[in-house]
């Protein structure tokens, strides 16, 4: 047996829908995280429920990547997989994110009832050079597995993997129980607890290496999160006392933690029969006076644009978070992509006014709530947070955050959320289109709420000066905002042969690109948006000392059709953009697919 030690490695786990894959890299990463190493998680989840076993709709799995240093993205290539049958496994190679050297574990368990499938896909693996290590559960687990209805067979996966990585037996039991523990009777407890033994066992005969990453030492107290919980939890620390809802793929998560935890925060969760009630509630909850968001995906989005336009045109706050997925239409809800911002920046009618703040890690999850109240409040103009499937869903291990407890004014926000969004705090006078923008139940202070244009005082109006002069003031405030934006995120040199942009989930792996870029001496630089519109000032001076800037998007573009980042920094700085990479996979992006694309352009 050898023992290689790693800098960084990624492992799969695939089985079918519902069978425990994702709950088994849970349990794996609370090991790995108190074990000392640093992990970043992308579930994969189907989009049909309640797929057919051994279907290809079916596969369901985890991808883990561990790594010695602080990983920010999926990362590159798959090192092994673990694949609980055939079907599932030749699926997953049709992504073609496995490196050469790639191990695969399949289960033959079986192959007697389909071996012309096994043989096509062993055949299949051969042809791409891949090693497969078949394997069978022993015939103890076997049977526990039948008598606990077929479930447990992923707690045996769990126990060859906690091998194979070289991990605390011990502590990983722990984890299943801690998990578990107040689930499940403790005869049950015990018999997943001796499968995930047998499945140490098994690996301990079959398997002739294991992978061991360096452990270290973390300071301080550390949590380990998603983006959607890490953005509800923000969510009452930033004061929000309403959420309203309508449950949908992949932003249904933050309704979830909510309802569990609002209460003891005085918030409260309104599911609403439909997206437009959702946002309707939200719009009536901020107009009364309590602060409320409302979150959704593509679909939902498009249902909520005229009440965006109305919150806009009646200068009533409005926070409405959007957990982007792969579109147009219902699309592919469990796949990842950032294919909404030009629906964020344009889908309502007329020149309405918005902020689109964006998010690129949990730790942005948790502040842009923050950020969102101070802007809407202050500007009463609606704000957009877009995340995406990939941030929702990614696990990562953080600093415990620093609280900032907005429940009074929003002027008591703290500078270091600005700080984190590269701007600065809104000074000087905003004007508003109505002057009279009290709360209802003010005494003399009886405000008209309308989406008819209305002059100063709120009478409605259909005057040509009055309605440019709404236009005006509305657009002055997000003016406001351009004037404190301070310089973007950058990575490298301030100078260079190319500079890639990208904004949200992206920013991982353009940072990790370019620091692969300067080890090679490949010149490129790179930039990343937290606020995505309105864009900075010095934008245009900044791209000038670019030979090429190029962007990143996990959205469609090509040469005739400009990706929406593209569009958009083409029209802001009348420079000639282009995607270096625009692709609506439905993957995340991978850093070395970055650099070479950027060597291809350099060449």
């Amino acid at each position: 047996m050898s023992l290689e030690k790693r800098p960084v490695t990624r492992f799969e786990l695939l089985m079918d829908a519902g069978t425990g894959a994702q709950k088994a890299g849970d349990i794996l990463l609370g090991a790995f995280v108190g074990m000392g190493q640093y992990v970043y998680v992308e579930p994969m989840i189907p989009a049909e429920i309640s797929p057919p076993a051994r279907s290809r709709p079916a596969l369901s799995g985890v991808i883990i990547r561990l790594a010695d240093f602080d990983v920010t993205n999926i990362g590159n290539d798959t090192d092994l997989i673990l694949a609980a049958h055939e079907i599932v496994l030749d699926r997953r190679l049709d992504d073609n994110e496995f490196n050469p050297t790639c191990k695969i574990l399949l289960d033959m368990g079986d192959q007697e009832a389909n071996p012309d499938s096994y043989e096509m896909v062993l055949k299949r693996c051969t042809k791409l050079g891949l090693s497969v290590i078949p394997f069978q559960v022993d015939a103890e687990s076997q049977t526990i597995v039948k008598e606990l209805g077929g479930k447990g067979q992923n707690l045996h996966y769990l126990g060859m993997l906690s091998y194979i990585y070289n991990m605390d037996e011990e502590m990983v039991q722990k984890e299943i129980i801690k998990t578990f523990g107040k689930k499940l009777k403790e005869d049950i407890m015990a018999k997943n607890v001796t499968l995930y033994h047998n499945g140490y066992q098994l690996a301990k005969e079959k398997v002739f290496f294991r992978v061991e990453v360096q452990s270290h030492k973390r300071e301080g107290e550390q949590i380990l999160i998603d983006g959607n919980t890490s953005m509800s939890m923000g969510l009452i620390d930033a004061g929000i006392k309403l959420y309203s809802g309508y449950p949908i793929t992949p932003a249904s998560s933050i309704m979830h933690t909510l309802a569990k935890n609002f209460p003891a925060y005085g918030g409260m969760v309104h599911q609403a029969e439909d997206e437009i009630a959702a946002i309707g509630t939200a719009v009536g909850s901020y107009y009364a006076g309590q602060p409320a968001v409302t979150a959704t995906s593509g679909p939902g989005l498009s249902l909520k644009q005229e009440f965006i336009g109305f919150a806009t045109a009646a200068e009533i706050p409005l926070i409405l978070i959007d957990v982007q997925r792969s579109g147009p239409s219902t699309g592919m809800p469990t796949k990842t992509e950032q294919s909404d911002l030009l629906a964020a920046l344009c889908g309502s009618h007329g020149d309405y006014t918005k902020i689109i703040i964006s998010v690129s890690n949990v730790i942005d999850c948790f502040y842009a709530p923050h950020l969102a109240r101070y802007l809407t409040e202050k500007l009463r103009v609606p704000v957009f947070i877009l995340s995406d499937f990939q941030t929702a869903n990614s696990y990562k291990v953080v600093a415990k955050f620093k609280l900032a407890q907005m429940n009074g004014s929003v002027d008591d926000i703290p500078d270091f959320v600005f700080d984190r969004f590269h701007m600065k705090r809104l000074t000087g006078s905003i004007e508003m289109v109505r002057a009279q923008q009290t709360l209802p139940g003010m005494e003399g202070g009886m405000r008209r709420i309308t989406g008819l244009n209305t002059d100063e005082k709120g009478k409605i109006s259909y005057f040509s000066d009055d309605h440019q002069r709404s236009h005006h003031v509305r657009n002055e405030k997000i003016h406001h905002v351009r004037r404190a934006l301070t310089t973007p995120e950058m990575f490298g040199k301030d100078s260079n042969e190319i500079l890639i942009v990208g904004w949200g989930s992206s920013r991982g792996a353009i940072e990790e690109a370019i620091y692969m870029c300067e080890k090679n001496g490949v010149p490129a630089s790179g930039m990343n948006f937290r606020i995505v519109y309105p864009l900075p000032l010095m934008l245009k001076d900044i791209f000038a000392r670019y030979k090429k800037v190029m962007t990143i998007e996990v959205a469609y573009g090509d040469m005739l059709k400009p990706s929406p980042l593209a569009l958009l920094l083409r029209s802001e700085t009348l420079k000639d953009i282009h995607p270096l990479i625009a692709e609506a996979t439905g993957r995340p992006v991978r850093p070395r697919i970055i650099m070479k694309k950027i060597q291809e352009v350099l060449k």
